[in-house]
């Protein structure tokens, strides 16, 4: 939003909201691109084929999620667990990962999705 006010020569006290500069710009919100190319980057790797690593370890970070544990010997890492890539994708799809990775395989309602929020 500073870089897109610094555009349009908008000062600090200038008080005009960030709705207002969206519209004046005509560009969508950051979260809304970080968004739409996180769902993006998901889609791609659950249409990868099965032999690939990327899809590998996505399927076992969605399986890890889910409660099945990769391994006998796996444990979690120690420390406060971070919000990881799953999770965002639950967050802003609404569905379990496993569901997302359903719904990710048809490619053009995938897209239908990741394109929603814009």
């Amino acid at each position: 939003m500073r870089f897109q006010r610094r555009i349009l020569h908008i000062r600090w006290h200038d008080y005009i909201p960030n709705n207002e500069v969206l519209r004046r710009t005509s560009l969508l919100a950051a979260s809304s691109i970080v968004r739409k190319r996180l769902l993006g980057l998901f889609g791609h790797v659950a249409r990868l084929a099965d032999d690939v690593s990327a899809n590998r370890i996505l399927r076992t970070c969605c399986e890890a999620q889910d409660g099945v544990q990769p391994g006998s010997d796996w444990r979690r890492a120690r420390g406060r667990p971070p919000t990881t890539w799953t999770q965002q994708i639950c967050r802003d799809t609404g569905v379990t990962v496993t569901d997302a990775l359903r719904l990710a395989e048809d490619r053009s309602f995938w897209r239908q999705i990741t394109t929603a929020g814009s």
